[in-house]
């Protein structure tokens, strides 16, 4: 057993300190802490720890309120007083767009904090297995057993008890089932099967006895080749969410902003940017279900979204009618699919929006080819490849006007950001 004391917390929600000046990886401390120490892995370069005793304790430790922390993968800082875990996830935030791209002077602005810490996701992925019913065990395949999740909304914690009672009504099980419930509690169930299941066990009516009155609709589907299929949908595939005076359909296969409290937020910092320019044409690249493409037509003359999923692109056009954006069209395309028509329609803004990979060489070479560009909104899920990519920006003519770390995900270490560079 050793001792470290902890330096700071890094990007995946561990913390570093030194074991004769070899780095030491270790979960669930906090800066300045004196902590005693197994080492479970030991690399070249580094250890991988777990931590056995806090000696001296940080004051901004807390008692977790959830029995399962540390067992279940799904939180990282439990255990840290929530206003000092935006402030250390800024500093990582920070210190990454440093580290990978180099990106020194830039404006950073002040976080924008969770309205509310806990109960704040509207959706969760729940892992089957026997009698197992939960999440992941960190860097695990593992399930760990759980009756309660305080990340999640009541609609999907009421959804997690009922689940267990239906189980037994399948021919064979699901290795996973998919809940989400929107800001008007309605609520929409995937059932992800391993192989090919024929008959539905339940109407719509013994499934809301089971999982709420709330449920709106349940589907069955196949997994091929890490695709989910789906075979069929009893009652409704969708809910609405409400917005503002913004109102979305959102369909089960469709994405939308998981922390309920923070949509508004968001949206409201891509209008206010909006609102600084006269826009002709704008561009809203991984559009979803129009989250931002539809506000974004009230600030401009013609706005295009471009999504692949097609079960979002079908909510997009229902939501364009919906909110009456007459001026917002959607298109079923990947970001780069859509890069010469991009060019050729010229905008001044796009807006990016793009999975954890960021943005593909084929894009980022589009943007840079569009001569009217002058504003990009970049929201991020991932510090790292935003990094890079502001530094291939930032070399070719663009500067970043500010960035800001939006805490879309308290108690885990996903960093959410919004960026704004100009020409």
């Amino acid at each position: 057993m050793m001792k470290i004391t902890v330096e700071k917390l890094i990007y995946g929600g561990k913390g570093i300190g030194k074991i004769d000046e070899k780095v030491c990886f270790v979960p669930y401390v906090l800066p300045e802490e004196e902590v005693e120490v197994d080492i479970i892995r030991e690399k070249k370069s580094f250890y991988e720890c777990v931590p056995v005793q806090i000696i001296k304790t940080s004051p901004y430790r807390k008692e977790p309120v959830c029995r399962y922390f540390t067992y279940c993968g799904g939180c990282d800082y439990l255990h840290i007083d929530y206003e000092k875990q935006v402030e250390y996830k800024n500093e990582i935030f920070v210190e990454t767009l440093k580290r990978v791209g180099k990106l020194d002077n830039i404006p950073v602005l002040e976080p924008v904090s969770s309205p509310e810490n806990l109960y704040y996701r509207n959706r969760a992925q729940f892992k089957i297995r026997g009698e197992k019913i939960g999440f992941f065990k960190k860097e695990s395949r593992e399930i760990v057993n759980i009756d309660y999740c305080y990340l999640l909304k009541k609609e999907l914690n009421d959804a997690l008890s009922g689940l267990r009672e239906i189980l037994p009504f399948f021919s064979f099980q699901p290795v996973e089932a998919q809940v989400y419930s929107s800001s008007e509690n309605r609520t929409v169930v995937k059932f992800l099967f391993p192989k090919n299941i024929k008959k539905v066990p339940l109407g719509l009516k013994h499934m809301k006895a089971f999982l709420g009155e709330s449920l709106e609709g349940f589907g069955m589907y196949l997994i091929k080749d890490g695709y989910a299929r789906r075979i069929n949908f009893v009652g409704s595939p969708f809910v609405y969410e409400t917005v503002g005076d913004y109102r979305f359909r959102v369909s089960a296969d469709s994405f939308f902003q998981v922390n309920r409290f923070q949509v508004k937020n968001l949206i409201d910092l891509v209008e206010n940017e909006m609102k600084k320019d006269s826009i002709s044409v704008a561009f809203d690249l991984y559009s979803g279900v129009g989250t931002f493409s539809i506000p974004m037509g009230r600030y401009a003359q013609k706005v295009f979204g471009v999504e692949i999923n097609p079960y979002a692109v079908q909510d997009a056009n229902h939501n364009r009618k919906l909110n009456k954006a007459t001026n917002v069209f959607f298109h079923r395309a990947s970001a780069s699919d859509i890069n010469r028509f991009m060019i050729k329609k010229n905008p001044e803004l796009v807006l990016l929006d793009p999975p954890r990979t960021g943005i593909d060489s084929n894009t980022l070479k589009a943007l840079l080819q569009i001569k009217n560009l002058r504003k990009i909104i970049y929201i991020s899920c991932n510090p790292a490849t935003l990094a890079r990519d502001l530094s291939k920006l930032t070399e070719n003519g663009f500067t970043v006007v500010s960035t800001r770390f939006i805490d879309m995900f308290p108690h885990t270490y996903h960093i959410e950001s919004l960026t704004i560079l100009e020409k």
